[in-house]
């Protein structure tokens, strides 16, 4: 495909590089991908916070602009705090004020806007730069808020809840643009008002070169004395919309195979009470690591023999977890701890390199867990079959392309 005329693109992601998490790397590496093709790319984010770095960064300062792989990040410096809900809820609506402040700072006009949402008021910064300069966005939305929040009994007050709603659905039916990362996303926003003819269904991408690079190393077993282990992974965010316990709950009962050690990687809510859990229980065969910077968690994806994604029965939205593409990228054979009739569910079964299991299945967790460690053949080949899906659906090359097309048309009304 010949190249489009050169574009002026602003990205507003509320986590971006140095941050450690899919939405962090998954828009870093688009932001790279536009800049490869031409595209003249600025990013406004939020200043790194210390809950989502990993500890060799924690204690470092980072400038409020800079320029990275050619990409122009902007950052807005303002309270966040992870554990304290109120104050999590306010900045997600305060974050549009704070990004505005900025992108009237910068003074500069672009073609065209990509937000990922959420924050789900994002939706008012999208609307206010159409307003004054007539800058187009298309909005990804990679979760549904409120119905996710709702869904695991975080968000319960009604009123709060009502507000949400009504934000949703006006940014459903007044966005320039949205895609969603499944054909159930596209289904989700039509019942709730959005115009199917200005949504698509557009996965994260991966830029496949990367995925057999030399960072992706295999050492992370002889590092941890482990060689002689199957190693079982769960690398992401810790959170009450996982539904981590059920790896808990078969790692339990799986103890007396001295064979299997599971891992479980990275920070979120629930991680005190995970960790109360494996000690309070002597559950021996688990061990929780922090955030990892990203090469280290490539080389824990890259040496697991199983890999795990998990999501809580109570999630009823159409969301697919941002991990997913790293996992297929390092040729993981997964069990997808997830709802059988699931957007992650479906993918499962479309690319053929997992098993859905039901959550709060324990038996039948533990028997996929005692079956994949026993035919490690078979392991391969759903790698194999997860890599080549990602090469037709997810490729990050041809993905770029898109939102090329997508941008350009939307610049061109």
């Amino acid at each position: 495909m010949s190249q489009m005329v050169d574009m002026k693109i602003l990205i507003v992601v509320n986590n971006f590089v140095p941050e450690i998490g899919s939405a962090a790397h998954i828009y870093f590496d688009l932001a790279k991908a536009f800049v490869k093709r031409g595209h003249e790319i600025d990013v406004i984010t939020t200043y790194p916070r210390k809950f989502n770095l990993a500890k060799v960064d924690q204690e470092k300062a980072f400038p409020l602009d800079e320029e990275i792989d050619g990409i122009k990040i902007h950052r807005s410096k303002h309270i966040s705090l992870r554990d304290n809900m109120i104050l999590r809820g306010s900045e997600h609506f305060l974050c549009s004020v704070y990004y505005l402040h900025i992108y009237f700072k910068l003074k500069k006009k672009f073609d065209s806007c990509l937000i990922y949402i959420p924050p789900l008021p994002l939706y008012f910064f999208a609307r206010m730069i159409k307003r004054v300069d007539g800058t187009p966005s298309v909005l990804n939305y990679q979760d549904f808020h409120p119905q996710e929040l709702t869904d695991v009994g975080i968000l319960r007050n009604s009123h709060v809840i009502s507000i949400l709603k009504y934000i949703e659905g006006q940014s459903y039916k007044k966005a320039d643009f949205i895609t969603v990362l499944s054909e159930g996303g596209i289904d989700y926003i039509v019942s709730r008002g959005g115009d199917p003819s200005k949504i698509e269904h557009i996965y994260n991408g991966c830029m496949i070169s990367d995925a057999n690079e030399p960072l992706a190393k295999m050492s992370f077993k002889k590092k941890e004395g482990i060689e002689d282990k199957i190693l079982i992974s769960y690398a992401g965010i810790l959170s009450p919309f996982q539904g981590l316990d059920n790896i808990l709950n078969a790692a339990k009962e799986l103890k007396e195979h001295k064979n299997l050690i599971f891992y479980l990687v990275g920070d979120g809510l629930i991680r005190d009470h995970l960790e109360q859990r494996i000690n309070n229980e002597s559950i021996s065969n688990v061990r929780l690591l922090p955030l990892q910077p990203r090469d280290d968690y490539l080389n824990i994806i890259n040496s697991s023999d199983i890999s795990i994604v998990s999501l809580d029965y109570r999630m009823k939205a159409p969301c697919i977890p941002g991990k997913l593409i790293n996992l297929m990228a390092m040729k993981q054979a997964l069990i997808a701890i997830v709802p059988v009739d699931s957007e992650t569910a479906k993918v499962i079964r479309r690319s053929k390199n997992g098993v859905i299991v039901e959550p709060g299945d324990v038996e039948e967790l533990k028997r996929t867990i005692l079956h994949f460690s026993e035919n490690m053949r078979f392991l391969q080949a759903m790698g194999e079959n997860g890599y080549t899906f990602l090469k037709t659906n997810m490729d990050l090359n041809k993905i770029v392309l898109r939102y090329e097309e997508i941008l350009g048309a939307m610049e061109a009304e």
